[in-house]
């Protein structure tokens, strides 16, 4: 299983107020909060500690088949720049985020031993439904091009939780995938 989260750095500083009153401390834990008063940029450490929850989440929806909000349930670790861990409930889910100063790009995963396949894209697009198709059509090219079929054979298909899942002519597919999209930026990934 794998997850996916993408936050546009431009975008997040637009919308959100991270910064007021009683956010942080209804978001994450105290060693998370460590982690971003001790950050060279603090917004930086909030969006990748969101992103890393974000994108283990998705992965207990699909282990449990059970939606919830509670970001203090979900508890980040860093292990290096890069690799965190993040905790939920007994669950743990092992992270790589790559940060730039236009956004934030985590992936979790349930199995270290998984194959991964991802790619992360800039929008010429800001309306949320072209992103979205263009999200679908870039993860329905790869599995085509992986399996070597036809893209029109490839479906993907949701969840009444919203995860999406693979399908190649009605028959599902054993490859997990997530999608995300934020802003101007989107990605896919794949395992197997």
């Amino acid at each position: 299983m794998v997850g996916n989260d993408i936050v546009d750095l431009k975008q997040a500083a637009l919308e959100s107020h991270w910064q007021r009153k009683g956010f942080i401390n209804k978001v994450f834990t105290d060693q998370e909060i460590g982690y971003i008063k001790k950050a060279k940029h603090s917004s930086f450490m909030v969006w990748k500690l969101w992103s890393m929850k974000e994108s283990a989440y998705k992965i207990n929806v699909q282990q449990y088949n059970h939606r919830f909000f509670n970001p203090k349930k979900m508890a980040c670790r860093l292990l290096d720049a890069g690799q965190g861990v993040v905790t939920i409930n007994k669950d743990k889910y092992r992270t790589h985020s790559i940060v730039n100063d236009r956004f934030i790009y985590s992936i979790a995963t349930l199995n270290n031993s998984c194959n991964i396949e991802s790619e992360y894209f800039e929008f010429n697009n800001s309306s949320y439904r072209v992103q979205s198709r263009t999200g679908h059509s870039k993860l329905i090219q790869a599995i085509s091009k992986k399996l070597h079929v036809k893209n029109d054979v490839i479906k993907i298909k949701k969840s009444i939780l919203g995860v999406p899942k693979l399908y190649k002519n009605e028959n599902a597919l054993s490859i997990g995938c997530s999608l995300t999209n934020h802003g101007n930026y989107g990605a896919y990934v794949l395992s197997t």
